[in-house]
């Protein structure tokens, strides 16, 4: 038995792949938060409401990796020390929940064709 509806939708879903560029949008960067402390997982929606309210911040992420924030930017827009202290100010006095900025431990200058 033949579904020809099946296969044209096939079809026409590659072919729209095919024709349809796939472009990376370089105007934005991930900056991941590290979240530690006994208290850190009660206070995850606190810490963040206060990242979002940050100028530039686009998204905040707290559930793809665990005790980590990973906050999208604007390029440009706000450093990371702007995110550490948003993030630390979600942070009840007395709570134990330590904010960090995570370093990339590999790094990479970029290729001098493309400067």
């Amino acid at each position: 038995m033949q579904c020809p509806g099946v296969m044209l939708s096939c079809l026409l879903l590659s072919v729209g792949c095919l024709v349809s560029p796939v472009s990376a949008d370089t105007s934005r960067e991930r900056v991941a938060l590290f979240l530690s402390g006994q208290d850190c997982p009660s206070l995850r929606r606190t810490i963040a409401a206060e990242l979002a309210q940050v100028p530039g911040v686009t998204a905040v992420d707290l559930d793809s990796v665990h005790d980590h924030a990973l906050v999208d930017v604007v390029i440009g827009m706000v450093a990371a020390d702007a995110l550490l202290a948003a993030a630390r100010r979600g942070v009840s006095t007395g709570a134990h929940c330590q904010v960090e900025i995570m370093r990339s431990c590999i790094s990479a200058s970029p290729s001098p064709a493309y400067h």
